[in-house]
């Protein structure tokens, strides 16, 4: 009974929620430590892959003063990277936010280059207390569940304890009345309990949490459930009696709209966004499991982005083709642009038809001091074969400057600062970090091999196999060595 109400509930929130029309939101303070910054706030836009997108700059000025605005529609999750700290805010359509922000502690280098750093996360304060009650109600909500959670996760998936879960959500369902995105929102919160409970009966708990006419992909509570509930989801799905039709379509190569075709058959799918979502979240374990055709994933989430049933599910299957293609040997090297030591422009592009063995330096790392003597021996000898192309990532560049001059290094040396996007399009989580980019722009070598690691065989086969390749794509019409 609990079940059916709560989901006529839902219906009713998400009309309310599809009706809504667009309102702006404002946003103002004063940081004076941030004097000068630009201060990204961002929004997850794959649930999937957690990829986030910029949501709104806001420009602290000179004084320490900032003001922005931006049109909404319905309550978004929105977060702001200032250093070791990770600020977060739900931002309502139609309400002014004046900001507290957190002391500036920026990121020393060590940090940014550290693949296992996490920034602090905290609320962003609010100072006018009309604007706080949703921000107040999750908060209370968040902290609650997580008490809730901690002290009875053991009991209820030892003993499969359903009473208990539902009793603890019973408790926590007082906190949710009167807010349609905080009843919605706790429906997807409670999903990673549901599973404790259910542990032998999966479905329910994925009933439980996703069941309805609609379901609202972007919120931080969908994100976590949904990628805890359906992680693996091939593994899980195809060994089952309802899985078999859609195992055999995926090994014999059916479409993406046909495998959400006969995913919707199972009731627990029938909303053809689910579907969609929960193939693509297949799709991604499966490409990274390293047991399932990689070119074959790409391809559907292709076909998706073309296909899906939804201009967010089409845009959701983008990226996931973007990223699982991204840094792939054989696709594009990201493009860049960037100052040279000596204060002149250098793009990618200014390198075509040329092989570029690109790296990633900082001068305070031990490792890339040494390895820049292998590479100025590499430079010498090397010369005809390839370019050699240097990003240095000091903040400062005067160290590396210097390091230059005294060395007579004779390639080029970029700065990131001059765009900064450069080190997420490599991902680069540590340094060093190489690369070759052959001729024609794309990535030969991901990662490379550092000049201590026999980088001349293995670049000078990588050439030989480029050159076999151009030789067989200019290849003339008539007969030849190739045609035998």
């Amino acid at each position: 009974m609990r079940t059916l109400a709560f989901v006529f509930m839902l219906l009713i929130s998400s009309f309310a929620l599809a009706q809504s029309t667009s309102q702006w939101v404002t946003l103002k303070g004063k940081a004076p430590e941030y004097a000068g910054y630009s201060l990204v706030m961002r929004k997850v836009v794959n649930p999937i892959s957690r990829e986030e997108a910029d949501l709104m700059v806001l420009h602290v000025d000179e004084h320490g003063y900032f003001q922005q605005q931006i049109e909404l529609s319905n309550v978004v999750y929105a977060s702001i990277d200032m250093g070791r700290f990770l600020g977060y805010i739900y931002l309502e359509p139609g309400q002014t936010y004046e900001l507290v922000l957190p002391p500036f502690q920026p990121r020393s280098d060590a940090e940014r280059f550290n693949p296992y750093f996490v920034p602090e996360v905290i609320e962003l304060g609010i100072a006018n207390e009309e604007a706080q009650v949703l921000n107040k109600r999750m908060k209370r909500f968040d902290e609650q569940l997580s008490t809730a959670y901690n002290e009875n996760a053991v009991r209820v998936f030892a003993r499969s304890d359903v009473q208990r879960a539902n009793h603890i959500i019973e408790g926590l369902d007082s906190i949710t009345k009167g807010c349609d995105y905080l009843q919605e929102y706790s429906r997807y919160a409670y999903g990673e309990l549901l599973t404790l409970a259910y542990k032998r009966n999966k479905r329910m708990a994925m009933h439980l949490t996703f069941s309805g006419d609609s379901i609202n992909m972007f919120m931080p509570a969908f994100i976590k459930s949904f990628n805890t509930l359906f992680k693996g989801f091939f593994t899980y799905y195809f060994s089952s009696n309802r899985g078999d039709a859609l195992r055999d379509a995926y090994n014999q190569g059916a479409t993406f709209d046909s495998l959400s075709y006969l995913l919707q058959k199972d009731t627990l799918f029938a909303n053809h966004e689910l579907a969609d979502l929960v193939l693509m979240k297949g799709m991604y374990d499966a490409f990274y499991s390293g047991r399932y055709d990689e070119e074959r994933i790409i391809q559907l989430y292709r076909q998706a982005a073309e296909t899906g049933s939804r201009p967010d599910i089409r845009n959701i299957a983008q990226g996931l083709h973007r990223k699982v293609t991204w840094l792939r040997t054989g696709s594009a090297a990201p493009p860049f642009t960037l100052y040279r030591l000596d204060g002149r422009e250098r793009s990618l592009s200014d390198y075509e038809g040329k092989f570029v063995y690109l790296n990633f330096m900082h001068t305070s790392n031990h490792t890339c001091r040494q390895e820049l003597e292998l590479l100025n021996v590499l430079s010498k000898q090397m010369r005809r074969e390839m370019i050699i192309v240097t990003i240095i990532m000091d903040e400062d560049p005067t160290a590396a400057q210097k390091l230059v001059k005294e060395n007579k290094y004779k390639w080029d040396f970029l700065h990131y600062i001059g765009m900064p996007k450069v080190v997420s399009d490599y991902r680069i989580k540590a340094l060093p970090m190489y690369f070759v980019i052959d001729p024609s722009q794309k990535l030969r070598l991901v990662p490379a091999p550092s000049p201590t690691e026999s980088f001349a065989p293995i670049f000078m086969e990588a050439q030989r196999s480029y050159r076999y390749e151009q030789l067989r794509k200019d290849r003339p019409s008539e007969k030849s060595i190739y045609d035998f």
